[in-house]
């Protein structure tokens, strides 16, 4: 029910909002260029606080408006004792990985600052793993992923080719197994240095020619 609202509030502001799509169109009449970034947030997974790992692969109009695909992965390790036939309480350990699209919008520059809404759905697995007696990776659970993350990020910067940013969103999980006795849906959030390679790279080319 929570994620039927959600995605009927999504789509309903989209649909009125007939001076972002009009903002939208403008910038993908300018020419594209290809964008590839590390995707790199904080998270939760039941009581852990958890590291998400991936790539985006896009294209960049003027600068505002992004679209690609992508993966991420569950870089942190989660891991509890679960029973497991014939070994009794056994340590095991959560996998999850998902392909996805993305769109991403920076509604907001101006001078330094930058403010984005990246948004991202996708399709991908989960699954409670374990080493047997020989040392064998055996699969306990085992479930079929939908994800949707919206997010916002402001970021400001302070140098030419540096800035700072910091993220918050949401990360909603449907399941199709709910043997995977783990909570998914949780807040992200992201902190850290942005490095702008692409200004950085071409200043390169620039001063090579």
């Amino acid at each position: 029910m929570r994620t039927a609202i959600l995605l009927t509030l999504l789509f309903a502001s989209l649909r009125g909002n007939a001076q972002l799509l009009d903002s939208i169109s403008v910038f993908l009449q300018e020419p594209p260029r290809p964008v590839i970034r590390l995707d790199m947030k904080g998270s939760f997974v039941s009581n852990h606080n958890v590291r998400m790992m991936g790539v985006k692969l896009g294209l960049e109009h003027a600068r505002r408006f992004q679209y690609g695909v992508g993966y991420s992965f569950l870089f942190s390790s989660v891991e509890r004792d679960r029973y497991v036939y014939g070994l009794g309480a056994w340590p095991t350990r959560l996998r999850m990985g998902y392909f996805h699209a993305y769109v991403d919008y920076a509604f907001y520059r101006r001078g330094p600052w930058e403010v984005r809404i990246p948004v991202q759905l996708g399709v991908g697995n989960g699954s409670v793993v374990y080493d047997d007696v020989v040392g064998r990776k055996q699969k306990l659970f085992r479930s079929g992923l939908i994800i949707y993350e919206p997010c916002m990020t402001v970021q400001y910067r302070f140098l030419k080719y540096f800035g700072v940013g910091a993220g918050w969103g949401y990360r909603l999980v449907m399941r199709t197994n709910h043997s995977l006795d783990e909570r998914l849906t949780a807040p992200t959030y992201t902190l850290g240095l942005r490095i702008f390679f692409e200004d950085l790279y071409r200043t390169i080319q620039k001063n090579g020619e």
